[in-house]
């Protein structure tokens, strides 16, 4: 994807052309590693000088967390707008199954989500730390409260707890199941099968384990009010 490397002058043009870098930087990533995508293959294949790009972001670190906010937000749109058709109120183990469903598409916002703790918020700046976390407690406040109507049982402001709880799963999980190539391929001894993880397979029952758990404290605390 080659973009031409006029200086962008206008707020519009600014805005275009980092947006044109957070696309790229995207489908590279989905192409590769994290590792493999560096500041100057971005900007080569932009067909601007690294240093253009880094007066958009500072550090690669930086680049990516503005990519994981935009799939972040795009994914909290996709719940969202599942949770719209899901009944009112619905069973655990059909919410379970929306957001198992919405990460078995997004394969890649996965891959990228479990890097965020470890590398993305690394180096990165006070200004952008405040700003992802500010927007992440938005969502997590906005979705959680449209899960609280699917599921009863939950107090005010435990539906942004439900998905706090469901990141550390799919992290935790995704991490088990994204083993090296010398792990993979020691794997496929018959007598070390018992310790393949299969993320797509795993989530759905690990998610409704959580909220059957959940629901039955909640349920406890309500009849003891």
């Amino acid at each position: 994807m080659k973009t031409a490397g006029r200086r962008a002058i206008g707020d519009d043009q600014k805005a275009e052309r980092r947006e044109t870098i957070l696309q790229t930087a995207w489908e590279m990533f989905q192409a590769s590693t994290y590792e493999a995508v560096t500041i100057a293959g971005v900007a080569g294949q932009l067909g601007l000088a690294k240093g253009t790009v880094f007066l958009y972001f500072p550090t690669k670190d930086e680049l990516f967390l503005a990519v994981q906010a935009q799939q972040m937000e795009a994914w909290f749109d996709g719940i969202d707008a599942r949770l719209a058709k899901l009944a009112v109120p619905c069973e655990a183990e059909a919410f379970a199954q929306v957001i198992a469903k919405s990460l078995k598409i997004n394969t890649q916002f996965v891959r990228l989500l479990a890097i965020l703790s470890t590398v993305l918020e690394q180096n990165i700046g006070l200004d952008s730390a405040m700003r992802f976390k500010h927007m992440l407690l938005r969502r997590l406040t906005s979705t959680g409260m449209r899960i609280e109507q699917h599921l009863p049982w939950l107090q005010a402001g435990e539906g942004a707890r439900v998905l706090m709880r469901i990141q550390a799963i799919v992290v935790g999980l995704w991490h088990q199941a994204d083993t090296s190539a010398v792990v993979t391929e020691a794997l496929r001894d018959k007598t070390l099968r018992g310790l393949t993880v299969n993320f797509h397979r795993e989530l759905p029952a690990m998610l409704i384990a959580l909220l059957q758990g959940m629901e039955r404290d909640g349920r406890t605390a309500m009849n003891t009010d």
